[in-house]
């Protein structure tokens, strides 16, 4: 069994004789113009052709190549390879990130790129995690765009720290074009060679460039299956979307949480996943109540916002900061950046009504904000 992950061409709209006739095709639209969709097929064997065009040869050469460059930080005792540090979570506590030194970065940024480049890999299309052109918005437009009105959310533990080199090598095996590499003694040889230099005490480091593409590529086969058994779960249809280690899963219909937890729990289990549910985090609710999805919420009326508080958090922030400028008291250029952040995501996700907030502050103060922002950080305070 063989999984295959192609891009998904934007979908348009098929004109009808009607609309040839009269002339309304200028503006018609794309049904789905969206170009990080993808599409992945369960084979029981490649096609021939496409086999021929793949030259695996050249695939285990590149990987010789990137061993053979990386000699000298395999002779390097792995921990002297790493700078740990520890950031708050948003739930609590802390999370060790483990970033490499430049020569072990710079490695692994090359693997990412073999893994990209050379090997097409990609992800399944409800990945949204780590992904160019996607973001949780993202994520909770999938949910939106099915009017769904319950919500389960499923959180795995300790994701990364919990994936093994060997949980790794088993799904690349049922990957394409990794599944024809590994086929060949050298070739798993080296794939298998590239790969441990990615590892840090027996799991995927935190802080590098490389884990959370990996992520991504072995998830392929479980996020498929998941996808395919929430089309029709015991009479159910759910949509269902994965942001690393957080399953969302919803329906417009109430629905047993715990059903669909066992659901994941044996899919993670068909494929000997080194993962567990972490059941403290598990929620289930609707959305006339307070749903939360990725830090968003999708309100009763099926709209993404980012909340009351947060909006006051930022207007609040605004107006400080308009405030001690007009005093003559300088911000430092991270603080500027952090506001800055703040107010792109917030409008990213609800536009109109932060332009409305900037635009009243803006009136009440006499300032253009957005102006004073571009300004400190093109010339930041030293």
């Amino acid at each position: 069994m063989v999984y295959l992950t192609v891009k998904q061409s934007p979908s348009y709209h098929q004109i009808s004789l009607e609309e040839f006739l009269f002339g309304v095709t200028a503006d018609t639209p794309a049904v789905n113009r969206n170009e990080t969709n993808t599409r992945t097929y369960k084979l029981d064997r490649v096609n021939p052709k496409l086999l021929e065009r793949t030259d695996v040869p050249a695939l285990i050469a590149v990987l010789h190549a990137f061993n053979e460059s990386t000699a000298p930080l395999r002779d390097t005792r792995r921990e002297d390879l790493y700078t740990s540090f520890h950031i708050p979570k948003k739930s609590g506590g802390l999370r060790q990130i483990d970033a490499p030194v430049p020569e072990l970065m710079d490695a692994l940024r090359r693997l990412k790129r073999i893994f990209e480049q050379d090997f097409h890999a990609l992800y399944h299309t409800s990945a949204f995690a780590y992904v160019g052109g996607r973001s949780i918005v993202d994520a909770v437009r999938r949910h939106q765009a099915n009017d769904s009105q319950w919500f389960g959310k499923y959180d795995l533990h300790n994701f990364f720290g919990s994936t093994t080199q060997e949980f790794v090598m088993n799904q690349l095996s049922l990957i394409f074009p990794f599944s024809e590499v590994v086929k060949v003694p050298e070739g798993r040889e080296e794939l298998e060679k590239a790969l441990d230099l990615a590892f840090l005490h027996g799991g995927l480091p935190q802080g590098t460039p490389f884990s959370p593409t990996v992520t991504n590529v072995m998830m392929i086969p479980i996020d498929y299956e998941l996808s395919h058994g929430f089309r029709d779960l015991n009479g159910r249809s759910f949509v269902n979307t994965r942001y690393a280690d957080d399953f969302t899963v919803s329906s417009r219909y109430d629905f047993d949480p715990r059903a669909v937890e066992k659901f994941i729990v044996d899919t993670l289990a068909k494929f000997n996943a080194p993962f567990t549910i972490n059941a403290s985090k598990t929620r289930y609710g609707s959305r006339s109540g307070r749903n939360w999805n990725l830090g968003l919420m999708l309100n009763k009326d099926n709209d993404i916002t980012v909340g009351h508080k947060r909006k006051r958090q930022l207007q609040t922030m605004l107006h400080n900061y308009i405030m001690d400028k007009k005093n003559g008291v300088s911000w430092s250029l991270h603080d500027v950046q952090v506001m800055d952040g703040n107010l792109n995501f917030c409008r990213m996700v609800e536009k109109e009504a932060i332009d409305s907030i900037v635009g009243h502050i803006n009136q009440k103060m006499g300032v253009d904000v957005r102006r004073m922002i571009t300004v400190d950080l093109t010339n930041p305070v030293s």
